[in-house]
């Protein structure tokens, strides 16, 4: 006889499993004792076990810590005895026990034992943390809720004070939770080692590594399947974040194989020869990889749609489930069925669309880099790059941002329409004929949001437009920034700016309002569709019945996102269109291709001559050769035509080591000239021919370009270090004594060495040139800003020393040269000529071209200093040298508030009200939904589409208790009331964006520009405009668009929670225990993620730089034929950006999966919860509410944590703005007292014990200075290149504040007055010409003071600047960015002509006459002796032939006046440095005197 066993829930506890009684929506208690208090309780007590035995690290904890702990401790071991005194007690008094009972409180008794041991052990083991792991946490919160659960159950027996106390232990115990504390990992002990112990112990050793020395590798190289599949391979990455360890770019991973730099960009160079266009190039090598990746986008939409239909079977098991209540007892699983299908297609989706947004953002970084590689590479060959229109720092940036951001919108332009079909079919399926109003308003929508996209794309065109310009302005204001700065003009670029920011402003105003007409469109539209569709349909007779309503809200839901995002991915294509146009119109530019510029030197074969050996071989020559500037014809607005300037008929012939001098008038050509031979210029006609062209010329311009970095780095310039041949290159190029003088050749130069002197920095450029060893040598006029004695010194130890055996043609007007030279030239108006100085006689200055050997004897000999690695230890940091700044850790609250005050705070206010009130309208319509189909007809027959259905039968057997039109009046009041308050917030957001925009950027611009000098000096051009361009965009448009969407996300998420907590409160036992994962997941994400933005910010700036350098020094980079390093070098760079990029997204990715599993769980648990509440409760609009907006909730959730992240990650641009707006301006700005009227009159200046450094790090530059003048005295300030003599202006100027001691104008102390006062009163001719883009008139008269009658009386007192101002055109000529279409000496000249105009009392002229020929040069001392009569002249100069008009001499040597006296006197005193100085120049002291 079978025996058969079967299990009596009954006797195991008197209810069984059944969770529900009649209409009670309370748990029974035998169902929360066996389902949910014994798992939960086992699985605490296992996790407390497991974390007890695992520990192995000791921890020191604070006083804090441990406080806490105990508290802990006794707290849980009352916690583990009140259920033993409960058992007891119910025993006593004879309250009936069941089994399970006592199984549930043996196993809290154990439960809360274990965890006694644990927390015991974790006083001084365990993590750093005392609240210990995520898994416990959850569990206790798990534990701790259904505790409540409990007493809520208890209310209605007599046992309810055993249940209150124990939860109000559980608050006890999370109290101890909240406090952090703080404690420290021990340092290993190690014990000492015994002889009788054995050499392998048997205890195991732990390793434990420091998260600063983990390398992360190589990005998802290395990962398994499983671990690519959940991106486990990232976990490394968010704990070295969460150690505050990701400090620099090697803590990040390295690009994997799939993403090497040098690969990509040749693929896509050799894809844009093969199709010339750039799309054509990005289809051809990225579209296979990129089409494929729609295969995922594809499978998750079909899975998303699986969701409503599942829903909806799951409400129709609802409806037959409270139909059958009260019969049999068989367990129905279908509904079971659909929650398993629900959550596995939930799960589908979310791996499916993260890992095609990790794949889009592979190839979009693929893609950035071969299009930045191609805009770089095309910028270095391209030939007329002068006129491409577009800034090609925006092509880099903004440009290729939007390109690459076009990858997803090209997926989504298939992927909308799929979803938009067969969401309207599937609806069809639902509501009938019905659906199509809501169709209708959503088809209304598309040509209206067309119509917005198009204007969106055509104002973001004008916006790029003028945001080029305002960066141009910008650029070129920042360049010249200190010369602005001493002339006071500070206010006349800003209001440049801001016209050009005005025009900007204006067309991000009108996209921003068309913006917020989206965003309206889009929030409304949900509450609008489902008004229209389920308002038509009960007016047509359809009930409102749970299954089909449910799925018709969520196919709603499912249709609004399609329809809103399509005009915003029409937006992203347009705008990626014109960028790629923009892109190519700089590709389209012809390359610069020096094998069809240059033909080979041609061996001649006439009479035989090539079969003479001793013949010299010719290296360069030129026949018959008319060149032009690129620039061609310029055509201003007052039809004033431009001159074109040519070389006409250039005829030169160089051979092997020859020296040719150039010489010739201000503007004559002689720059032009050497230009024509490095192809700068174009060639009309005739030849140039060289002997090699892979090797380049050796080139020194005549306005010297540097690098960003130390002076050994500027002269190595990426060739190997040659101690021998260094030190012998310093010492030919009179570099020796300072670098003495500076600290050392391992000290820092600010950019295009602006913290040198102009002769250091010609010399530097030399030294660089003569260190490549190259064969042809191009030296334009660099011994012009020289001191006579350095000058006769590189004419001896390098032009005729070192560089001896190469050819070298030098632009100059050195007599010592003359004698030496093979061939003079004379280049005047265009033409080349025989010099007559090749008839003349010529004297030899004592000049020996036997020094080669002299100086390599020398340098053995020299104690030069070199420094080495190790003696930067024992210096401070040079500041221009260091990294830039960048915070860690959180964004701080003044980042915020410094945002906020942007905005204002009434203004914030409002758009918080509102933004709150149309997140309440939703919710409430959406909650009246629900009552209204749960207050209608259950429909008997299962027929909710026919448009014939009659309600019949209602619910209980009674007429519903209100009419349709009362439903439907407040339905249609709520959708009105939802419209208004988003129209409101819409435009609200956009106007408080706009208005932070304005006040963000004219905060910045005021900042930057009253900066203190040395801000210029050791911040490069890149890092400012940095400010000014990606972050400055940030502030403008990224950052009030996410904060939008982040306020809406969260307002959306906590009103959904509230629905979903309201509708099926028993989703409280899934969403409670989930907020500490979700809590940890932010947590742990936010602080990589804002680590990596920063890193991913200050990797910009260097390529930024980078590129601003490459394009300031392009002809020498062409002329050397660096090219290919430098390609390298931005190689680097950009390999930094791309890293930061990539870990940037696999993170975001890492993060997204988890929260979307997170959204599964909760979509299952709902879905599980409404399968088990299927046969007991009869309110399917509440379950139908509480499930639709748990499927919202997965995309919440995710959509809040990245707006989260990224709104602090846009929050890092404000972070970066506002540390620019903490800069400190100069002293005393405004001044403490008023000038007296008039002042000054006489111009009498006085210096009384001056002292001054220029960084707190450097030595002091002027040494106790006195000095005074009288009124209308002219004094002449001499001294070799780094005396001091340009300090001497720059503390008159108050360029730094003075050590110690005064100057005093016209008895006012300049401390006192404030800073534009004193520089708009003093007169300056600065050692480096500025010009800036605009007309004469403006060049010359900024401010517009003057008539034009005035301008030219003034200019009329130079004849030179008279000339050139005609030859430009008259007042109204054009002057390009930076006086590039003038020569150096043209562009000194205008200066000239601009210190003649303003025509102050005090006059300093910073070696004004350096770049001028003789004749200028006497031209100007005319112009001094006539036009500066009533003023005080301070006249710095290098040359000392005509300082005899000076009243007085001053001689400084290493920061001191060592000589003063009238010129005379100290010429005839043979003992003076100023006669050894005027010897040296070869001047004679009778004719120095005589004049």
């Amino acid at each position: 006889m079978d025996v058969v066993v079967y299990w009596n829930w009954t006797e195991f506890c008197s209810t069984g499993l059944k969770p529900f009684t009649g209409n009670s929506n309370d748990l029974l208690p035998c169902f929360q004792e066996i389902v949910l208090q014994l798992p939960i309780y086992t699985i605490f007590a296992a996790i407390s076990a497991y974390n007890f035995g695992s520990y192995t690290r000791s921890v020191l904890r604070d006083v804090l810590q441990l406080r806490l702990l105990y508290l802990r401790i006794g707290v849980t071991i009352v916690l583990a005895q009140l259920p033993i005194w409960k058992i007891f007690e119910f025993h006593h008094t004879g309250v009936k026990l069941y089994p399970v009972d006592v199984l549930v409180v043996a196993a809290e008794c154990v439960m809360w034992s274990v965890h006694v041991g644990y927390l015991l052990s974790t006083r001084r083991f365990g993590t750093l943390t005392h609240r210990g792991s995520l898994c416990m946490n959850v569990t206790w919160l798990a534990v701790f809720v259904l505790d409540v659960v409990w007493l809520r159950t208890s209310v209605n027996y007599d046992w309810w004070p055993w249940s209150l106390v124990t939860v109000i232990f559980d608050i006890f115990y999370a109290l101890t939770l909240i406090p952090t504390g703080n404690a420290v990992f021990a340092a290993l002990r190690y014990s000492t080692d015994r002889e009788d112990e054995s050499l392998l112990g048997n205890r195991y050793t732990y390793f434990h590594f420091d998260l600063n020395e983990t390398h992360l590798g190589h990005a998802q190289d290395e990962a398994n399947y499983t671990s690519s599949l959940i991106f486990g391979w990232v976990d490394p990455l968010i704990a070295k974040g969460v150690a505050g360890c990701l400090r620099k770019i090697e803590d990040l991973f390295d690009l994997p194989d799939s993403l090497n730099i040098s690969r990509l960009s040749e693929r896509l160079q050799i894809c844009i020869s093969q199709s010339k266009t750039l799309f054509g190039a990005l289809h051809r090598g990225f579209g296979p990889e990129f089409y494929l990746i729609g295969i995922l986008r594809f499978t998750a939409d079909t899975a998303g749609f699986a969701g409503p239909l599942l829903l909806g079977g799951l409400l129709k098991q609802q409806h037959q489930g409270s139909d059958n209540e009260h019969g049999d007892d068989a367990i129905n699983w279908t509904p079971y069925l659909y929650a398993l299908g629900l959550c596995a297609t939930t799960l589908i989706s979310a791996i499916c669309g993260t890992h095609f947004n990790w794949r889009i953002s592979m190839i979009g970084m693929k893609m950035r880099i071969g299009i930045v590689s191609a805009i770089y590479r095309k910028s270095l060959e391209a030939r007329g790059l002068k006129n491409s229109r577009p800034e090609i720092l925006n092509l880099m940036s903004t440009d290729t941002e939007r390109i690459v951001n076009s990858c997803i919108s090209i997926h989504s332009f298939w992927s909308i329409p799929f979803q938009l079909f067969t969401t309207l079919y599937l609806l069809y399926t639902q509501l009938g004929a019905a659906f199509l109003a809501g169709l209708t308003f959503g088809i209304i929508l598309i040509p209206i949001n067309r119509c917005i996209a198009q204007r969106i794309g055509r104002y973001s065109g004008c916006l790029m437009s003028a945001k080029d310009l305002r960066l141009a302005a910008t650029s070129e204001t920042i360049s010249g920034a200190k010369q602005i700065k001493l002339h006071a003009w500070e206010d006349v670029f800003i209001e440049k700016i801001r016209a050009c920011r005005k025009e900007e402003v204006s067309f991000l105003k009108k996209r921003k309002y068309l913006d917020a007409l989206c965003v309206y469109f889009w929030a409304t539209t949900p509450v609008m569709m489902s008004f229209l569709s389920f308002g038509v349909s009960v007016l047509m007779g359809n009930p409102l019945v749970a299954a089909s309503t449910y799925t018709s809200v969520a196919l709603l839901n499912m249709l609004i996102g399609p329809l809103n995002t399509f005009p915003w991915v029409l937006n992203g294509l347009i705008e990626a269109w014109v960028s790629m146009k923009r892109v190519q119109e700089l590709i389209d530019l012809p390359n610069l291709d020096f094998s069809s510029y240059y033909n080979p030197v041609m061996k001649s074969t006439s009479h035989g001559n090539s079969t003479k050996l001793n013949e010299t071989a010719i290296v360069m020559e030129m026949k018959s050769a008319y060149f032009e500037h690129e620039n061609g014809v310029k055509n201003d607005n007052d039809d004033n035509q431009q001159q074109i300037f040519r070389l006409e008929n250039v005829n030169l012939t160089v051979k092997k080591g020859d020296l040719i001098c150039l010489e010739g008038p201000v503007g004559g050509g002689k720059s032009i000239l050497i230009e024509a031979i490095v192809a700068g210029v174009n060639c009309t006609s005739g030849t140039v021919c060289v002997h090699e062209l892979t090797s380049g010329f050796g080139y020194v311009p005549q306005t010297p370009w540097l690098q960003r970095g130390t002076i050994r780095d500027n002269i190595i310039w990426g060739n190997v270090f040659d101690e021998q041949k260094y030190r012998a290159v310093l010492y030919a190029c009179a570099l020796t004594e300072d670098l003495e003088l500076l600290g050392g050749d391992l000290i820092g130069i600010g950019e295009n060495g602006r913290t040198l002197s102009g002769g250091q920095r010609a010399r530097v450029a030399l030294a660089r040139a003569v260190y490549q060893d190259k064969k042809i040598y191009l030296l334009d006029d660099i011994l012009a800003s020289l001191d006579a004695h350095v000058a006769r010194h590189i004419i001896k130890y390098c032009i005729l020393g070192l560089l001896k055996q190469k050819t070298r043609i030098v632009v100059t007007r050195s007599l010592s040269l003359f004698y030496h030279a093979h061939q003079i030239l004379h280049v005047e108006d265009g033409k080349v000529t025989q010099s007559q100085y090749m008839s003349e006689s010529v004297d030899d200055l004592d000049l020996n071209e036997d020094t080669t050997d002299d100086i390599y004897d020398y340098t053995r000999r020299s104690s030069i200093e070199l420094d080495d690695g190790s003696s930067l230890d024992k210096k401070s940091v040079d500041s221009i040298m260091l990294e830039e700044s960048r915070e860690y850790g959180k964004i701080s609250l003044n980042v915020l508030s410094c945002y906020l005050r942007a905005i204002g705070t009434p203004l914030s206010i409002s758009t918080l009200v509102f933004v709150i009130l149309m997140q309440l309208t939703r919710n409430l319509s959406d909650a009246w939904l629900a009552h209204w189909v749960t207050d209608t007809t259950l429909d008997p027959q299962n027929n909710e589409t026919a448009l014939e259905h009659v309600a019949v039968e209602f619910r209980n057997g009674t007429v519903p208790p209100h009419n349709i039109a009362y439903y439907l009046s407040i339905f249609s009041l709520l959708a009105v009331l939802n419209s208004l308050a988003t129209i409101l917030r819409s435009f609200l957001f956009a106007f408080a964006g706009i208005k932070a925009a304005i006040y963000v950027h004219d905060r910045l611009l005021q900042k930057v520009l009253f900066a203190k000098f040395n801000f210029f000096d050791i911040t490069s051009v890149g890092r400012i405009l940095n400010r000014f361009s990606s972050d400055t965009y940030a502030v403008d448009d990224s950052l009030p668009f996410i904060l939008n969407i982040l306020l809406a996300q969260l307002l959306g998420l906590a009103g959904a929670l509230c629905i979903s907590l309201y509708a099926m409160p028993w989703l409280g036992i899934l969403i409670i225990p989930m907020i500490p994962i979700y809590l940890n997941l932010q947590y742990r994400y936010r602080y990589a993620s804002r680590d990596i933005k920063r890193l991913s910010s200050n990797a910009l700036s260097p390529l930024y730089t980078h590129f601003t350098e490459t394009l300031q020094g392009l002809v020498t980079i062409r002329t050397m034929r660096a090219s290919a390093r430098f390609q390298r070098d931005f190689h680097a760079k950009l390999e930094e950006s791309i890293k930061a990029q990539l870990t940037s997204a696999a993170a975001q990715q890492w993060l997204g999966l988890r929260l979307q599993l997170l959204g599964v769980f909760l979509v299952g648990g709902a879905g599980f919860l409404a399968a088990i509440t299927s046969a007991y409760v009869t309110n399917p609009g509440l379950v139908g509410l509480a499930i639709s907006y748990a499927l919202s909730i997965t995309g919440l959730l995710g959509g809040l944590l990245n707006a989260v992240a990224e709104t602090e990650q846009e929050f890092v641009a404000v972070e970066r703005v506002n540390e620019y707006l903490q800069l400190e301006g100069e002293e005393n700005t405004e001044g403490t007292c008023e000038p007296p009227f008039g002042w000054p009159s006489q111009g009498v200046l006085k210096f009384k014990n001056v002292e001054l450094r220029y960084r707190d790090n450097l030595a002091v530059t002027l040494h106790n200075i006195n000095f005074h003048t009288e009124a209308f005295e002219r004094v002449g300030i001499v001294g070799r290149t780094g005396a001091g003599k340009s300090t001497m202006v720059a503390a008159l100027m108050r360029v730094a504040p003075l050590t110690r001691g005064e100057i005093t104008l016209d008895c006012v102390n300049v401390k006192t007055l404030a800073l534009k006062v004193l520089r708009e009163r003093l007169g300056i001719i600065p050692q480096e010409p500025f010009l800036f883009e605009g007309t004469v008139r403006e060049n010359l008269d900024p401010r517009r003071t003057h008539y034009d009658s005035e301008i030219w009386h003034a200019l009329a007192s130079c004849h030179a600047a008279t000339q050139l101002v005609q030859s430009l055109g008259g007042l109204d000529g054009r002057i390009e960015k930076g006086g590039i279409n003038l020569s150096a000496g043209q562009r000194q000249l205008m200066c000239l002509a601009r210190g003649l105009l303003k025509n102050a009392k005090v006059v300093c002229i910073d070696e004004g006459t350096s770049n001028l020929d003789d004749e200028s040069a006497i031209a100007m001392q005319q112009a001094l002796r006539n036009s500066f009569k009533s003023s005080t002249v301070l006249f710095i100069a290098h040359r000392l032939r005509g300082l005899q008009l000076m009243d007085r001499i001053l001689v400084i040597e290493q920061g001191e006046i060592k000589e003063e006296g009238t010129p005379s006197d100290l010429a005839h005193n043979s003992q003076s440095l100023f006669h050894s100085m005027l010897l040296a120049q070869g001047i004679s002291i009778e004719e120095f005197c005589a004049n």
